[in-house]
């Protein structure tokens, strides 16, 4: 296989399999969390579940080895932006880990205080707002990359 279609292939599958992954279990996350489900058991294992299997499969992605593959300057500033998305998605994952930890402790009613809550939210955002931002990077290049291919 080419480098540049082993590079587009792992683009496409972290956009198609674990982004959209990611997402759904996040939706259910939120739907969790609204009024009408307020009394709902919540199943806060399950949740840490989808989220760390959404992070092992960015896991199994090995950027260094498609590092390796680039040839051209295109396809190392890809794989380059790739890997800084990959490594903000771990965050945002082990960030949405943590505040579902903590959700889960305030559920049995373990010392769970509000500041903690608080920086593990914020947390939480910033990591959403660097993938955001990641990912519009990577989509950028992507988009570049696959024209020129053409």
């Amino acid at each position: 296989m080419s480098d540049q279609k082993n590079i587009i292939d792992k683009v496409e599958y972290f956009y198609i399999e674990i982004v959209e992954e990611f997402k759904e279990a996040e939706q259910k996350i939120i739907n969790d969390s609204k009024f009408r489900s307020l009394f709902r058991k919540k199943n806060y294992d399950g949740n840490i579940a989808l989220l760390k299997d959404c992070k092992g499969k960015v896991l199994g992605i090995n950027i260094m080895e498609l590092k390796k593959q680039a040839q051209d300057q295109e396809s190392k500033e890809l794989t380059r932006q790739l890997g800084q998305a990959l490594a903000a998605f771990r965050e945002l994952c082990d960030a949405h880990v943590r505040l579902q930890v903590f959700l889960k402790k305030k559920a049995r009613k373990e010392d769970a205080p509000f500041s903690q809550y608080k920086d593990i939210f914020n947390r939480v955002k910033q990591c959403r707002e660097e993938v955001n931002s990641q990912l519009h990077g990577l989509d950028i290049l992507y988009t570049d990359y696959t024209e020129s291919d053409e």
